[in-house]
């Protein structure tokens, strides 16, 4: 049976109004492709990835507009954007199927925008609530005896175990990568493991579990938060908001498992979110590094920071060090 053309077999273009400036990148995930501006990002699905089947010939292209965080956000540009072009640039000795690594890096920068977001509402409710305090002082009532209205942070505990959640998440993700490279039997999702996963395949001394075991301790202290949150057992994690101290002073917002000292939000959370960008982006280096060719010198270069594009803030890239090629 002959299958009767439609408008989705004919040419067309994609103009994407919402944002600043013009595309600054592309990525395909999947069934679906990301374009980018630097202030945006766009979800574009063909009508082959929509309609697989045929059963209409006028399926539509859809493009939507999705976050507004595009590629000159560190996290789209060093855990996505760098980590494809890397992946694309490398001749590996082993079988990866790189599209599959792509998407587990897509998963993890989707984390870590929600992580994003949520600590710069968090720490702009922290930082506004300060700023009040140290200009007027805390609201005293009821002939001096009462502080009312006492400030408090809105949704603070319901936004930490957001912000938890999703960090274990990337976590996990990030723990799935050594699979797609290397001969590993089990998924281990648990980086406290990851280590011991390593040692049969590679070693333990190559520069891949050790970069695991160094990052352990780190890791660790963040998914005990998020697990003696959603599991609080003979230890608990304890969300404190702004509290009143015996001795007259107000302590801003903490959280910490109940057998440790209390830290304070407003630092914790945009720090959790720049290291696991960094624990995203130098796995996957290490990954690429310990299964690359070794007929290529393949060497990983940082991106001097006066050549950094805003638009596109990539730090690492895959070269040849042209220094030791010989032509013959």
């Amino acid at each position: 049976m002959k299958k009767t053309l439609g408008s989705r077999h004919l040419g067309g273009s994609v103009e994407l109004k919402e944002g600043t400036g013009q595309l600054t990148a592309m990525c395909a995930c999947g069934d679906f492709l990301e374009m980018y501006k630097a202030d945006k990002t766009f979800r574009v699905k063909t009508p082959e990835s929509i309609d697989p089947d045929e059963t209409n010939p006028n399926c539509p292209w859809i493009a939507s507009p999705v976050s507004d965080v595009g590629s000159s956000s560190p996290i789209v540009a060093r855990v996505l954007l760098q980590g494809r072009q890397i992946l694309e640039s490398a001749a590996l000795e082993v079988n990866v199927d790189k599209e599959a690594v792509v998407m587990k890096l897509h998963a993890c920068k989707e984390c870590l925008v929600v992580c994003e977001n949520v600590s710069r509402i968090v720490v702009g409710h922290i930082e506004r609530i300060i700023n009040e305090i140290n200009a007027k002082g805390v609201p005293v009532g009821g002939a001096g005896r009462v502080l009312n209205p006492f400030p408090q942070v809105p949704n603070l505990e319901a936004d930490c175990g957001i912000f938890l959640v999703q960090a274990n998440r990337a976590i996990k993700l990030i723990c799935e990568l050594p699979s797609l490279f290397l001969p590993i039997k089990k998924l281990d999702t648990n980086f406290d493991h990851l280590s011991k996963t390593l040692d049969k395949p590679i070693g333990s001394n190559t520069p891949l579990t050790v970069f695991v075991k160094s990052n352990a301790a780190a890791v660790c202290h963040l998914v005990n938060l998020r697990n003696f949150h959603e599991h609080p057992r003979e230890l608990k994690t304890v969300i404190e908001n702004f509290l009143f101290l015996p001795e007259g002073k107000v302590q801003v917002p903490t959280w910490y498992v109940s057998d440790q000292a209390p830290m304070p939000i407003k630092e914790e959370m945009p720090i959790f979110t720049q290291f696991i960008v960094q624990l995203a982006e130098v796995m996957l280096i290490h990954l690429v590094m310990q299964t690359i060719s070794k007929k290529w010198p393949f060497i990983v270069i940082q991106v001097p920071d006066s050549e950094v594009d805003p638009a596109v803030p990539i730090r690492y890239r895959l070269s040849l060090d042209l220094s030791k090629l010989s032509i013959k």
